[in-house]
Protein backbone atom coordinates (compact mmCIF):
# COMPACT_ATOMS: atom_id res chain seq x y z
CA UNK A 1 0.00 0.00 0.00
CA UNK A 2 2.85 2.38 0.85
CA UNK A 3 4.51 1.65 -2.51
CA UNK A 4 1.25 2.45 -4.31
CA UNK A 5 0.93 5.71 -2.39
CA UNK A 6 4.56 6.63 -3.18
CA UNK A 7 3.99 5.92 -6.88
CA UNK A 8 0.85 8.07 -6.84
CA UNK A 9 2.66 10.96 -5.12
CA UNK A 10 5.54 10.75 -7.61
CA UNK A 11 3.20 10.69 -10.60
CA UNK A 12 1.18 13.56 -9.13
CA UNK A 13 4.40 15.52 -8.64
CA UNK A 14 5.36 14.98 -12.28
CA UNK A 15 1.88 16.02 -13.35
CA UNK A 16 2.04 19.25 -11.35
CA UNK A 17 5.51 20.19 -12.59
CA UNK A 18 4.37 19.68 -16.21
CA UNK A 19 1.30 21.94 -16.04
CA UNK A 20 3.15 25.32 -16.01
CA UNK A 21 5.03 24.30 -19.17
CA UNK A 22 1.81 23.40 -20.96
CA UNK A 23 0.17 26.69 -19.99
CA UNK A 24 3.20 28.77 -21.02
CA UNK A 25 3.73 27.00 -24.36
CA UNK A 26 0.10 27.12 -25.51
CA UNK A 27 -0.59 30.65 -24.27
CA UNK A 28 2.53 32.15 -25.85
CA UNK A 29 1.90 30.35 -29.14
CA UNK A 30 -1.70 31.45 -29.52
CA UNK A 31 -1.20 34.94 -28.08
CA UNK A 32 1.64 35.56 -30.56
CA UNK A 33 -0.48 34.29 -33.42
CA UNK A 34 -3.37 36.53 -32.39
CA UNK A 35 -1.13 39.58 -31.97
CA UNK A 36 0.45 39.10 -35.41
CA UNK A 37 -2.94 38.67 -37.08
CA UNK A 38 -4.23 41.78 -35.32
CA UNK A 39 -1.18 43.83 -36.42
CA UNK A 40 -1.80 42.66 -39.98
CA UNK A 41 -5.31 44.10 -39.91
CA UNK A 42 -7.53 41.27 -38.65
CA UNK A 43 -10.05 43.28 -36.63
CA UNK A 44 -11.96 40.22 -35.43
CA UNK A 45 -9.17 39.02 -33.14
CA UNK A 46 -9.92 41.58 -30.43
CA UNK A 47 -13.58 40.55 -30.29
CA UNK A 48 -12.47 36.97 -29.56
CA UNK A 49 -10.58 38.17 -26.48
CA UNK A 50 -7.33 36.76 -27.83
CA UNK A 51 -5.22 39.93 -27.47
CA UNK A 52 -4.29 39.14 -23.87
CA UNK A 53 -2.00 36.41 -22.52
CA UNK A 54 -4.91 34.81 -20.68
CA UNK A 55 -4.56 31.01 -20.77
CA UNK A 56 -8.32 30.52 -20.49
CA UNK A 57 -8.77 32.29 -23.83
CA UNK A 58 -6.15 30.26 -25.65
CA UNK A 59 -6.32 26.73 -24.25
CA UNK A 60 -8.57 23.96 -25.52
CA UNK A 61 -9.73 21.60 -22.76
CA UNK A 62 -9.31 18.34 -24.68
CA UNK A 63 -6.12 19.53 -26.37
CA UNK A 64 -4.63 20.47 -22.99
CA UNK A 65 -5.54 17.09 -21.50
CA UNK A 66 -3.76 15.42 -24.41
CA UNK A 67 -0.72 17.66 -23.83
CA UNK A 68 -0.46 16.69 -20.16
CA UNK A 69 -1.11 12.95 -20.53
CA UNK A 70 0.27 12.25 -24.03
CA UNK A 71 2.78 15.16 -24.33
CA UNK A 72 1.13 16.33 -27.57
CA UNK A 73 -2.10 18.18 -28.22
CA UNK A 74 -3.50 21.43 -29.54
CA UNK A 75 -4.74 24.87 -28.53
CA UNK A 76 -8.05 26.60 -29.10
CA UNK A 77 -7.64 27.80 -32.69
CA UNK A 78 -7.81 31.51 -33.48
CA UNK A 79 -10.59 32.35 -35.94
CA UNK A 80 -8.80 34.38 -38.58
CA UNK A 81 -10.55 36.93 -40.76
CA UNK A 82 -10.33 37.15 -44.52
CA UNK A 83 -7.22 38.75 -45.96
CA UNK A 84 -6.98 40.07 -49.49
CA UNK A 85 -5.52 37.70 -52.07
CA UNK A 86 -2.36 39.82 -52.27
CA UNK A 87 -1.86 39.96 -48.51
CA UNK A 88 -2.98 36.43 -47.65
CA UNK A 89 0.27 34.57 -48.36
CA UNK A 90 2.41 37.03 -46.39
CA UNK A 91 -0.08 37.07 -43.52
CA UNK A 92 -0.32 33.28 -43.30
CA UNK A 93 3.46 32.95 -43.41
CA UNK A 94 3.96 35.44 -40.57
CA UNK A 95 1.12 33.93 -38.54
CA UNK A 96 2.89 30.57 -38.91
CA UNK A 97 6.49 31.67 -38.35
CA UNK A 98 6.21 34.02 -35.37
CA UNK A 99 4.56 31.62 -32.85
CA UNK A 100 7.02 28.92 -33.91
CA UNK A 101 10.00 31.21 -33.26
CA UNK A 102 8.61 32.43 -29.93
CA UNK A 103 8.16 28.87 -28.64
CA UNK A 104 11.64 27.83 -29.79
CA UNK A 105 13.33 30.90 -28.26
CA UNK A 106 11.45 30.58 -24.95
CA UNK A 107 12.21 26.85 -24.95
CA UNK A 108 15.89 27.67 -25.39
CA UNK A 109 15.90 29.90 -22.31
CA UNK A 110 14.11 27.29 -20.23
CA UNK A 111 16.60 24.66 -21.43
CA UNK A 112 19.49 26.81 -20.22
CA UNK A 113 17.68 27.34 -16.90
CA UNK A 114 17.00 23.63 -16.42
CA UNK A 115 20.64 22.85 -17.16
CA UNK A 116 21.78 25.45 -14.63
CA UNK A 117 19.71 23.88 -11.85
CA UNK A 118 20.96 20.44 -12.85
CA UNK A 119 24.56 21.63 -12.52
CA UNK A 120 23.69 23.29 -9.20
CA UNK A 121 22.95 19.85 -7.76
CA UNK A 122 26.67 19.07 -7.88
CA UNK A 123 28.27 18.73 -4.42
CA UNK A 124 29.24 22.08 -3.00
CA UNK A 125 26.92 24.08 -5.27
CA UNK A 126 23.65 23.64 -3.40
CA UNK A 127 23.90 27.00 -1.63
CA UNK A 128 20.90 27.92 0.50
CA UNK A 129 18.38 25.72 -1.38
CA UNK A 130 17.81 22.06 -0.65
CA UNK A 131 18.44 19.40 -3.28
CA UNK A 132 14.70 18.65 -3.42
CA UNK A 133 13.88 22.29 -4.15
CA UNK A 134 16.47 22.40 -6.92
CA UNK A 135 15.06 19.20 -8.42
CA UNK A 136 11.52 20.58 -8.46
CA UNK A 137 12.61 23.87 -10.03
CA UNK A 138 14.74 21.99 -12.55
CA UNK A 139 11.80 19.73 -13.47
CA UNK A 140 9.48 22.70 -13.97
CA UNK A 141 12.05 24.40 -16.20
CA UNK A 142 12.71 21.19 -18.14
CA UNK A 143 9.01 20.60 -18.81
CA UNK A 144 8.62 24.24 -19.84
CA UNK A 145 11.48 23.77 -22.31
CA UNK A 146 10.06 20.46 -23.53
CA UNK A 147 6.52 21.72 -24.10
CA UNK A 148 7.58 24.94 -25.81
CA UNK A 149 9.86 23.14 -28.24
CA UNK A 150 7.67 20.08 -28.80
CA UNK A 151 4.57 22.24 -29.30
CA UNK A 152 6.43 24.31 -31.90
CA UNK A 153 7.63 21.19 -33.76
CA UNK A 154 4.33 19.31 -33.53
CA UNK A 155 2.45 22.36 -34.79
CA UNK A 156 4.33 22.06 -38.09
CA UNK A 157 1.86 19.34 -39.10
CA UNK A 158 -0.55 20.92 -41.62
CA UNK A 159 -3.70 19.55 -39.98
CA UNK A 160 -6.34 21.76 -38.35
CA UNK A 161 -6.18 23.04 -35.62
CA UNK A 162 -2.36 22.98 -35.78
CA UNK A 163 -0.35 25.94 -37.02
CA UNK A 164 1.01 24.07 -40.03
CA UNK A 165 -2.24 24.77 -41.86
CA UNK A 166 -1.20 28.44 -42.11
CA UNK A 167 2.08 27.47 -43.74
CA UNK A 168 0.15 25.39 -46.25
CA UNK A 169 -2.07 28.39 -47.06
CA UNK A 170 1.08 30.48 -47.54
CA UNK A 171 2.97 28.17 -49.90
CA UNK A 172 0.33 25.93 -51.48
CA UNK A 173 -3.15 27.52 -51.27
CA UNK A 174 -4.66 24.94 -53.62
CA UNK A 175 -3.49 22.12 -51.37
CA UNK A 176 -4.78 24.00 -48.33
CA UNK A 177 -8.25 24.16 -49.86
CA UNK A 178 -8.24 20.40 -50.45
CA UNK A 179 -6.95 19.63 -46.96
CA UNK A 180 -9.60 21.89 -45.39
CA UNK A 181 -12.32 19.74 -46.97
CA UNK A 182 -11.24 16.83 -44.77
CA UNK A 183 -10.67 18.69 -41.49
CA UNK A 184 -12.92 16.44 -39.42
CA UNK A 185 -11.36 13.20 -40.64
CA UNK A 186 -7.81 14.54 -40.37
CA UNK A 187 -8.36 15.73 -36.80
CA UNK A 188 -9.57 12.24 -35.89
CA UNK A 189 -6.43 10.81 -37.49
CA UNK A 190 -4.39 13.33 -35.48
CA UNK A 191 -6.02 12.17 -32.24
CA UNK A 192 -5.13 8.53 -32.93
CA UNK A 193 -1.67 9.62 -34.07
CA UNK A 194 -1.18 11.00 -30.55
CA UNK A 195 -2.92 8.22 -28.60
CA UNK A 196 -1.01 5.46 -30.40
CA UNK A 197 2.23 7.28 -29.43
CA UNK A 198 3.35 7.86 -33.02
CA UNK A 199 3.69 11.57 -32.17
CA UNK A 200 5.92 10.74 -29.19
CA UNK A 201 8.07 8.36 -31.22
CA UNK A 202 8.71 11.03 -33.87
CA UNK A 203 8.72 14.36 -32.05
CA UNK A 204 10.07 13.53 -28.59
CA UNK A 205 13.55 12.49 -29.85
CA UNK A 206 13.67 15.67 -31.96
CA UNK A 207 12.61 17.80 -29.01
CA UNK A 208 15.22 16.26 -26.72
CA UNK A 209 17.91 16.85 -29.34
CA UNK A 210 16.99 20.54 -29.46
CA UNK A 211 16.95 20.78 -25.66
CA UNK A 212 20.35 19.08 -25.49
CA UNK A 213 21.73 21.52 -28.07
CA UNK A 214 20.63 24.45 -25.90
CA UNK A 215 21.95 22.93 -22.66
CA UNK A 216 25.32 24.65 -22.58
Amino acid sequence: MIHILDAFINSLGGFLTAIPGVIIAVTLHEYTKSLVAHKLGDTGIKAQGRLAPNPLKHMDILGSIFLVFFSYGWASPVRLGAFSVEARRKAMLLIFVMPFLVNIIIGMFFSVGANFFSISLAPGLLGTMSAQTLIIIGDILFFAAFYNISFALFSLIPVYPLNGTHLLWAIKPAWAVKVSQYEGILKLVLVFFIILTFASQIFTPLTLRVILAFSF
